[in-house]
Formats: C-alpha cells, structure tokens, sequence
C-alpha cells in the first residue's frame, strides 16, 4: 500500500511539474511577447522623438541660413551692379571673393533656360536642369526681389549635406543661387553646441540603450537617390525607396525571422508647410529573437531545476502531514493575499509556532509592519516632493509620478506662458535684511501662488522673485494676471498698515508651442521648459517696465482668447523684442486700471484695434487714418502715437 501510494505520489508530482513548466513557458512566451510589443511601441514612438527633434533642427538650420541669405544674396547683386560687370563676365576668382565676402560656399547664375552660365563650382559650369517642379520652382522665383528656399539636399557631387536658396533680381533674367554646407553653418546656428552630437552620437546612442533596437538610420530623399544622413555615401536601394514613399510604412523582416526592419515616410502630426518641404525616410531594425530565447532558457532552466529538485519534493511531501504544512501555507497564502489586496491590519496566524512555519508567519507579520510604515512614509514622501515638482508637470509629460521620471523625459505641448516680476526689487531689497527679504518673498509668493493654481494654471519655477508659470488656456493666463493684481492689492493694503511702501509687479503673457522636460544628469535633474514661445514671454515681461504698464499680452495670446472684448484689451505697440527678427503686436490688458484711466483707454481700443488689423493685413493707409481718428479723441495717447510710429512712412 505504502508503495502504490509512494508510486502514485511520484506519478502525479512528475505530471504536475512536466506541466506546470510546459504551460508556464507558453504563459511567458505570451507575455514576453506582449511586452515585447508594448516596448517596441514605446521604442518607436521615443525614436519618433529623436526624429522629430533631428528634422526641427535641420528645419531650423534651413530657416536661419534662409534668412542670412534673403540679405546676402541682394547685397551680391548689388556688388556685381555697382562694378558694372556683366554676372556672365565673373572669373572664379572673382566668384571666390564673392563667396568667402558673404560666408557662403558655392554661388551660382541661372538664366531663363535653367542653366547656370556661371559659377565658381567649375563642374556645374553649363548645367541645364530638366524640365520638372524644380524648374516649375525657379520660374516662380525670377523676377521676385525675394530670396526663396530650395530646402536641404545632399549634393550629388560632394555628398554633403547643402541648404540652397534662390534669389530673382528684380527686373533682369536670371538668378543669384547660393549653396552652404550645414554641418558647417550648423555650428553657428542655433544648435551649434550640438552639432556634432545631432549626426554622430545622437540614433547610434538610442541603439545602444535599447536591446530591442539594433539599428537606426536617417535618408534624405532627392533627385539623385535616397541617401543616408547618419552613414555618408550609404544609398537606399531605389525599388524600396520608391516603395517607401508609396505606401509611406514598410516593414521587412530578415531571412532568419529573427529581425525586422521598418522603414517609415516623415509624416510629423504638426507637419508645418515648408515652399520645398524635405522627403525623408526612417529605419529602424528591431530584434525580435530575445522574447524567444528568453522563453527557451526559463523553459530549458526549468526543466534542469525539476529534475534536480524532484527526489527532495517527494521525499519532503511523502512525510509532511496535510495539518502540519499545507494548511498553515494555505492560511498563509491568504494572509499574504489580503496583504497585497490593501489589508494591511490583517492578522497573521501561527506567529507562536517555533518552526518554520511559525519563522514565516512571524515574518508576514513583519513584512506587514514594514510595507505599512513605508507606505506611510511614501505617502508623506510624496506630498513633500509636490512642493517641488508640481504634479500637473508630471501630468503633462505623461508620468504617474516623480519615480517614473528619467532624464530625457520630454513632450511638446500649446500653452500659454507666464512671467511676472516685482517692480524695483532690487533697490526694496537693499533696505532689508537677508532675513526680510525671504520673508517679504514668501509673504507675497503665498498671496499670489494660489490665485494661479486657482485659475487652472501651476507654476514651473520661482526665479527669484520673479515667477514663471504655465497655462492651459489664454483665458487662464489673463484672468490669472488679472487675479494678480487683485491679491496684490490686498497685500499692498496689508503693507500700508505697517507703514511700508506699496509694491508693483508687471506681468508678460505668451501662447505657443514648447517643450516640457527633464534635464541635467543623473545625480541631479530638474523639471523646464524650453521654446521660442517661453523667451518671448519673458521680454514681453521686461517690456512693462518700458511702457510703465502692469500687464503685456502677445498678438498669439489675443488671438486664442475666447473672446477678447471681455477684457479691458488695447494694442499698445509692435516691436522686435530683443533676441527676435519678427515684429510682435503687443495688446495692454488694462482692467485693473484706475477707472478715469479705465475709461479713457477704452474710449481708443476701437480704432486701435481696427488700425492694428489694416497694419496686420498691410493697409497701411488705413491703418494710419485709424490712428490718426484715435489722437484726435486722445492727443497724448501712447499706444496711438507707438502704432502711428509703426506705420512704413514710404507706404
């Protein structure tokens, strides 16, 4: 009987164990392989990322040398006129002055038949271009005045990579092209610090950091083939390219089955329209072999582990008592359950028992002990951590909380920006004390901080006593300042009490897109925030001072209000903050104004606003008739006078 029941005993422990391996291997072959997945997902999108960010800078590079150029290329003109020479007359030496005179590499003449009749690049000396939309683009651009963007290509003759743009003289049949290399203007742009990183280190690092991932690359597509950004003179075979750009996604695995490759058409979800857009491919090779191999060694791994530990799991079950070991498991196991379940006052049976079972429960019951006081503690952790990194940051770049942040951490969002200083803090804080003067910060830090957080916003740093804030909505942001100045009020009024002078603040707001993230290094990274859009609130901020006003908006912020007239809004100038080459429109949010100056501020904002719009559409006679009405209904008007000042008076 002992035996039969040994031998049954050992039959069923070989069948449990043969299938528990078998059906856990397929269960984590599932689940590996759902993971898998989910990590190639977030691979692909993190490398949509890296792509998105590598296109903005060579979009960017484009931009700037197009702008450098929309002045050089009219001043070549004007030097080649004022010599009286004929362009088709040029000696490359000549041509060479000219180019290293203007900071460019290669300058070109074309005429109306599309060939170059000249050039100090003497082997496209005679060059015909084919009839085609490039030639479509070049008779667009003569005769214009105006320097226009050929885009970034590779040149098929010293395969790198090339900004070109055109200009058409007024009045004469040909054109001025001008050719710069962008690695080399890249270091003086405005990723000149990166520019190295950007085409050497910057995908070879995200193959490096990711098992899954086994290989990156970038391909410029242009009329000589598809051509490899990252691997100079690597050339993408013409049938897949051309396949590429059809379909606009491929995917192509290897011969083992072990790799696949996926080629992909740029197609950014806040594409922007460029006159001659880029055409780029993107590849990236993942590793599908690991789920598999993982699956076999666990499998492989287990079945070793079986057969070893077999004889002891019989020996041990042939001699336990049902009473004695697996009821008290059982029991534990359950204990353990409500614990995870959230339990954490569950009481745990046999802590007197003086063997093992006794040694686990009391351990349970320790476990238990400690996971509520660290959670105790976590929870306080992380009510302490939120007065430092405000939880709506982490919110917006998709983290639960502040232990899920790595650095790199970044997703571009539309807001609107705030930044507001106090007025003359400088000479207030030299009559008062290191101490005072912290404590004059925080007093007036605690009467404005909750009006933001209030109004739907939160704030991204203190800078002194300046502060920097972020909002949804425009709407937000105004009636946020405009709360502002209401608590400022209250706290004024608190000072007076104490015999103290008053305090001024002015506040700058502007919307745009920008870039919320995490920098630094590893031991020590910090929340920010980084676009055009956060620079331009801050001089719009500094211009309160200029115009002695207490709060600026930028045209962008006036243009997403939901609706304008239910503010106290007027135009006040437009300007070329410092740091910028565009005009910017600047509206006065004047609500909290004293009510004579309320009144009389409104009685312009009509005409105002109706000469900003004929200036915005380019009427400028009718602009100047709007603000010529406003000084006759206030003389002494400045927003009338600025505007008036900013009417083109060859118009």
């Amino acid at each position: 009987m002992k035996r039969q029941v040994g031998l049954f005993l050992l039959v069923v422990l070989v069948a449990v164990s043969l299938g528990s391996t078998i059906v856990a291997s397929l269960a984590m072959y599932h689940l590996v392989s759902r993971l898998q997945d989910e990590e190639l997902h977030r691979i692909e999108a993190s490398l949509s990322q890296r792509f998105d960010v590598f296109e903005t800078m060579l979009r960017s590079e484009n931009e700037r040398n197009t702008a450098v150029m929309a002045k050089v290329l009219p001043q070549i003109e004007v030097d080649v006129d004022r010599n009286g020479r004929d362009p088709a007359g040029l000696t490359v030496d000549e041509l060479n002055e000219l180019a290293a005179r203007y900071g460019v590499q290669h300058i070109y003449f074309i005429n109306r038949d599309h060939k170059v009749f000249n050039t100090n690049l003497a082997s496209d000396r005679g060059l015909v271009f084919p009839k085609g939309p490039f030639t479509d683009f070049l008779d667009s651009v003569f005769g214009k005045g105006r320097a226009m963007s050929g885009g970034i290509d590779l040149s098929s003759v010293t395969g790198t990579l090339r900004t070109y743009t055109y200009y058409g003289p007024p009045g004469k049949d040909y054109l001025i092209e001008a050719s710069t290399e962008v690695r080399t203007t890249l270091k003086q742009g405005d990723f000149g610090w990166m520019s190295r990183y950007f085409f050497e280190d910057y995908f070879s690092d995200a193959v490096r950091s990711n098992a899954y991932v086994a290989d990156v690359d970038v391909y410029l597509v242009n009329d000589s083939g598809t051509w490899s950004l990252i691997r100079p003179g690597e050339k993408l075979d013409p049938i897949r390219a051309a396949e590429i750009l059809r379909e606009g996604r491929l995917q192509v695995p290897d011969a083992s089955g072990h790799r696949v490759t996926t080629y992909s058409r740029y197609n950014r979800a806040d594409t922007i329209n460029d006159e001659r857009p880029m055409m780029i491919v993107r590849k990236v090779t993942y590793d599908l072999a690991l789920a598999r191999e993982a699956v076999v060694h666990v499998f492989v791994s287990s079945m070793v582990l079986v057969a070893l530990a077999l004889p002891l799991i019989y020996w041990i079950a042939s001699r336990l008592l049902q009473h004695r070991i697996i009821d008290p498991i059982l029991n534990l196991r359950g204990e353990a359950g409500a614990i995870a379940g959230g339990d954490l006052d569950h009481a745990i049976a046999d802590t007197d028992r003086r063997d093992e079972i006794g040694h686990l429960a009391r351990s349970f019951s320790s476990m238990r002990d400690s996971v509520r006081s660290r959670i105790n503690d976590l929870r306080e952790t992380n009510l302490a951590i939120e007065r430092f990194v405000p939880q709506a940051f982490l919110a917006k770049i998709g983290k639960p909380n502040i232990v899920s942040v790595a650095l790199g951490d970044n997703k571009r969002e539309h807001m609107t920006v705030m930044f507001s200083d106090i007025r003359n803090f400088t000479a207030l804080s030299e009559t008062m004390t290191p101490d005072e003067n912290f404590a004059f910060i925080n007093a007036y830090l605690e009467h404005v901080g909750p009006v933001i957080r209030d109004h739907g916003g939160f704030i991204d740093k203190y800078i002194g006593d300046a502060i920097m804030a972020l909002f949804e909505t425009a709407d937000d942001g105004v009636r946020a300042g405009l709360a502002m100045l209401d608590a400022l009020d209250r706290f004024n009024e608190g000072r007076a009490a104490q015999g103290l002078v008053p305090v001024a603040i002015g506040t700058g707001l502007n919307t745009g897109s920008l870039m919320m993230g995490t920098i630094g290094e590893l031991h020590r990274m910090d929340g920010t925030v980084i676009s055009d859009a956060v620079n331009l609130a801050a001089r719009i901020e500094s211009l309160t001072k200029v115009y002695r006003v207490r709060m600026l908006i930028s045209q962008y912020t006036y243009d997403h209000l939901a609706d304008p007239a239910a503010y106290a809004i007027r135009p006040l100038d437009v300007v070329v903050v410092r740091g910028k080459t565009r005009p910017v429109v600047l509206f006065e949010v004047f609500d909290r104004d004293p009510p004579p100056e309320r009144e009389s501020k409104l009685r312009t904002r009509e005409p105002l606003l109706r000469g900003v719009e004929a200036l915005l559409r380019h009427d400028i006679a009718a602009a100047r008739t709007h603000f010529e009405d406003c000084l006759a209904l206030a003389p002494a008007d400045p927003a009338a006078t600025n505007l008036l000042k900013s009417c083109p008076s060859d118009a």
